[in-house]
């Protein structure tokens, strides 16, 4: 999937070197609060009534594994800690998205963070 693909070479692209432990910690902190978990689960909850056996396929589960497993590793290779889990969680969540042709707000926020190098935190 090009556009996924893209994702990963922007978020290959992010300065890792200004993530000392206290902007990890904040990050990790922003995303656990409102309005960042609430949206978030507001998206995810939303994609997730969507998915059926012939919108999703277990193809689009291995695809969407393989994607995550990408965006997780680019992180613990430059950060290690929670916010790869964060971070795959994310790529999982646009990826299913474009699947089910889900369109939100929110959701495009998210992704233009990513295009812009930077991890999504906070109110977007």
């Amino acid at each position: 999937m090009d556009f996924m693909n893209e994702l990963l070479n922007c978020l290959n692209r992010i300065d890792y070197d200004a993530f000392d432990e206290d902007y990890l910690d904040e990050c990790l902190d922003s995303r656990d609060c409102d309005p960042f978990d609430t949206e978030w689960c507001r998206v995810d909850e939303e994609i997730k009534a969507l998915k059926n056996a012939q919108s999703y396929t277990h193809k689009n589960k291995e695809e969407q594994d393989k994607i995550r497993e990408k965006a997780f590793m680019i992180i613990e290779e430059n950060i290690e800690g929670e916010l790869s889990d964060y971070v795959s969680d994310d790529f999982g969540l646009i990826y299913d998205s474009i699947v089910l042709n889900y369109k939100d707000e929110w959701l495009n926020k998210l992704i233009a963070a990513y295009k812009n190098k930077k991890i999504p935190t906070g109110e977007l």
